[in-house]
């Protein structure tokens, strides 16, 4: 987690409630071989054996095998100055001191308490919410793949949540790539094929965890340059929890407009792998053309009209991709209005290397 400072031409986030509805069952994608998602080594995280009642299931991944819930971490965590926020909380650069430890430099993302719309009890409101977040950051404390950024752990004090990450001064993608003009396309598309890797790994999990907000703020610049993904399910969380933000429609998902795909606006729909491709390709549209979908129509009411429509966006208005770009063909591909026939992410990773092999002369 670093930068997510928001600009003024960023989208509004909307949040998609949906009552629950059955997951579709996971696409097997190329190349990729469906794992199950693995265990943290040591005593703060293991299978579930007591009697106590089980949180609710997980929104980031349905139908994982639930787990004790995982201690706090240990320490003193201590802000140094807020570089970003959003409907959700806000995110500061700090550091994490243990007992005769260095100060780790980290990310602090300090989530807001959600406003339940069915609790009248404090208590029973605080709990439900700081379950929810200790079980979904669980999941997120479970993946290991060098494109989704690690996760150090959670505090919960005077019942904020704060979770914890590396300190990554490169940044987002979103502001990597506006503080370095000249990055050449081959450097941009070598930062999205990490991206892609990550997400199709979290997609090639057993059961698979969708993502549900991919956006340039979410791809995280490590300091070996390397595109990590984070904050995945955190905008479904708080949306599952009552939390109400910006334009409302009917859904169980969040997202972002202009990354959202058509069939997250249906009652009873939830975020799919396929969704999550339909964001990628905006992903990539923003990087190589440093300007959002969408991004002439300024309200997203305007925005999810146009997708509901089959608009998809298009290069007289992204002028730094031009037509004749094959990226093109897989971000039309990518947007197609039928989610069966997008490609699956793992293909996505095989274009993207595709392409920088021929643009690097390979």
């Amino acid at each position: 987690m670093a930068d997510t400072s928001l600009s003024s031409g960023d989208i509004p986030a909307i949040n998609v409630q949906h009552p629950t509805a059955p997951t579709a069952p996971a696409r097997r994608e190329a190349g990729l071989e469906p794992r199950v998602s693995p265990k943290l080594v040591g005593a703060t995280l293991s299978p579930r054996t007591s009697a106590t009642p089980l949180p609710d299931d997980s929104i980031i991944q349905p139908g994982a095998q639930p787990y004790n819930l995982p201690d706090p971490l240990p320490g003193i965590l201590t802000k140094i100055k807020r570089i970003g926020g959003g409907a959700y909380g806000n995110v500061y650069q700090g550091v994490w001191t243990l007992p005769g430890k260095d100060p780790i430099p980290v990310a602090i993302k300090c989530i807001r308490e959600a406003h339940l719309d069915d609790e009248d009890d404090p208590q029973a409101k605080q709990e439900r919410f700081e379950r929810r977040i200790r079980r979904e950051t669980v999941i997120w404390q479970t993946t290991s793949h060098k494109n989704i950024l690690p996760f150090h752990g959670y505090q919960i004090v005077d019942g904020e949540p704060m979770l914890v990450s590396p300190w990554c001064k490169n940044g987002s993608l979103a502001s990597y790539v506006n503080e370095h003009p000249d990055l050449p396309d081959v450097e941009k598309l070598k930062l999205l094929r990490d991206a892609a890797c990550g997400l199709a790994y979290l997609h090639s999990l057993q059961p698979p965890i969708i993502h549900g907000d991919i956006k340039p703020d979410n791809v995280i610049i490590t300091d070996d340059k390397i595109g990590s993904l984070c904050d995945f399910g955190i905008s479904r969380v708080m949306t599952s929890l009552g939390t109400h933000t910006g334009l409302t429609t009917s859904g169980q998902g969040a997202g972002t407009a202009g990354y959202q795909a058509k069939e997250l606006y249906d009652e009873n729909s939830r975020p799919t792998a396929m969704s999550d491709v339909y964001a990628f390709g905006g992903l990539i549209l923003t990087a190589m053309s440093g300007k959002s979908p969408f991004h002439k129509k300024t309200i997203a009411a305007a925005i999810i009209i146009a997708i509901s429509l089959d608009e998809t966006p298009i290069p007289t208005d992204h002028v730094a991709l031009p037509e004749g770009d094959p990226l093109w063909g897989l971000l039309q591909r990518s947007w197609d209005p039928d989610p069966e026939q997008r490609p699956s992410m793992a293909q996505v990773v095989q274009e993207l290397e595709s392409e920088i092999r021929k643009r690097s002369g390979d």
